[in-house]
């Protein structure tokens, strides 16, 4: 069975961790999480974390004996490299944590991730304004109102202490997030440029210049400790960020609106629930999506979960004919990594899926894969080879398209994982994407959680490879019909869809 599984959605990964870095004199933080003022050497943290990372990666991870990239192991090694010599330097969290995320970013993979255990981020600072990409230029997207000596908004960046923007971003952003050659990171973390989280490695800026207007203006930085309870609608106002609620809305035009947010595929989670009654009321009202003058698939603020989700939904819109003749070409096969760590994954899943009665192709394809790996392992081999089904044209007539008006996929830079397949889906059943360009992925996934030794971090993984697939790796979907608006003004984004 090829349906793919993400266990795990991309978009809880991402927590904010960020602290203050130290100056001269001891600055007044805020909202410092205990686990940071404990007593722990975190040079010793920071090397023995790395290590475990690496030793569950060569373990574990399928890139280690994948013979298409015969370049990983040796990125392995560097990333552990360079987190040993940090750890020669490293005094606080600010240094472990940065560090870590370093080596698991020198990955450039959105499905090899840590993430921080403990309650509370790493405080932040900031000058007292965000800068946000607006296509390729960093703007000022948020700002302190009272704070005269900040630069206005729109004021558009050039460069710091001496630095282009653009390099700028790369090394203070870009070497901790990954994949900063996709458009979808930049615009999802450009605006740490001016946060700092206790980063040794990247120190604060003195003195910025900003184009204003028709002038370019230097400004000196004053930076200082901001609560997280202001931070976090600061970033959702500079990013433009949108997570509608789960649901089908219809619109006086007759066009409807469908909003998944998600594709979660934890049985116990509160998006299950919800995907459950969308998609069961989607099949109540089938008849009147296939006549509706347009239907807009909105999946801004989903980074992933499970694929089941979206071939149900295609199933209700464009029927199982139409989706037999118009299936993306099968890949050729996946490779999963027969780790014992990886069996014991996927055994966990088979039995929580097996006691909460779930569907029965999801249980049935664990089993497949543990009985697969299981074979692998005792045989000695890397991987248990899934070989897909070649596909099988359909007898009979052309399938009729059931879908009177033009189906769109709304996507935003937040679509990862099983959100990509979505995408790839909707659109071969000939869906027009429009909105912002997607994030990417390699084509490694499905993953796993491990702690680290220090109880700080969490690792998550990959366990399987896919092979032949028509997406090319880290390649993201772009839509037909850009939207440059303010993605998370509803009012304006209907607007424009009913003109397209």
């Amino acid at each position: 069975m090829t349906t793919r599984t993400i266990l795990a959605p991309m978009a809880t990964l991402a927590l904010l961790a960020g602290a203050a870095q130290a100056e001269p004199q001891t600055p007044a933080y805020l909202d410092v999480p205990a686990w940071m003022t404990e007593t722990r050497d975190w040079s010793a943290t920071l090397e023995q974390d790395a290590r475990a990372l690496h030793a569950i990666v060569i373990d574990s991870h399928p890139g280690v004996h994948d013979a298409l990239n015969p370049q990983f192991r040796a990125r392995v090694d560097a990333g552990l490299a360079q987190a040993l010599e940090r750890a020669r330097a490293t005094t606080d969290a600010g240094g472990y944590w940065w560090a870590m995320r370093a080596f698991a970013a020198s990955f450039q993979d959105g499905h090899l991730a840590i993430a921080l255990k403990p309650q509370g981020g790493l405080p932040v600072r900031w000058p007292g304004f965000l800068t946000a990409y607006r296509g390729d230029d960093q703007v000022v997207a948020d700002r302190d109102d009272q704070d005269a000596d900040a630069p206005p908004l729109g004021a558009r960046l050039v460069d710091c202490d001496g630095t282009p923007a653009p390099a700028l971003a790369e090394r203070r952003v870009g070497e901790y997030r990954g994949r900063w050659f996709l458009e979808a990171q930049r615009a999802s973390n450009g605006d740490w440029m001016f946060m700092n989280a206790n980063n040794p490695w990247a120190p604060e800026m003195r003195e910025c210049r900003f184009q204003v207007g028709d002038q370019t203006r230097a400004y000196a930085l004053n930076w200082r400790p901001i609560a997280s309870t202001e931070l976090g609608p600061r970033r959702t106002r500079a990013q433009q960020r949108a997570t509608p609620d789960f649901g089908l809305t219809r619109l006086d035009d007759g066009g409807v609106w469908i909003s998944t947010p998600s594709f979660d595929g934890d049985p116990n989670g509160s998006s299950h629930r919800a995907l459950t009654a969308l998609t069961e009321q989607m099949q109540t009202d089938q008849a009147a999506l296939r006549a509706a003058p347009y239907v807009v698939l909105d999946v801004r603020g989903n980074g992933g979960g499970s694929s089941h989700w979206s071939r149900n939904m295609a199933r209700v819109l464009w029927g199982e004919d139409w989706m037999a003749d118009h299936a993306l070409p099968p890949i050729e096969s996946i490779d999963w990594r027969a780790s014992d760590d990886n069996l014991a994954a996927i055994q966990g899943y088979l039995d929580e899926w097996t006691a909460a009665n779930e569907d029965e192709a999801r249980i049935n394809w664990a089993r497949e894969i543990v009985d697969g790996m299981t074979a692998a392992r005792a045989a000695g081999e890397p991987f248990w080879r899934d070989m897909n089904t070649p596909r099988t044209p359909r007898e009979g007539p052309a399938a009729a398209q059931r879908m009177a008006g033009r189906v769109y996929v709304l996507t935003d830079s937040v679509c990862a994982s099983a959100c990509l397949d979505a995408v790839d889906l909707w659109k071969a059943m000939g869906a027009i994407q429009i909105g912002r360009e997607t994030s990417a992925d390699t084509v490694y996934m499905d993953v796993r959680s491990t702690d680290l030794p220090s109880g700080v971090t969490r690792l998550v993984l990959p366990m399987k490879v896919w092979r032949g697939r028509a997406r090319g790796n880290n390649e993201p979907q772009r839509p037909a019909h850009p939207y440059d608006g303010d993605m998370a003004d509803e009012a304006a984004l209907r607007a424009w869809v009913r003109g397209l």
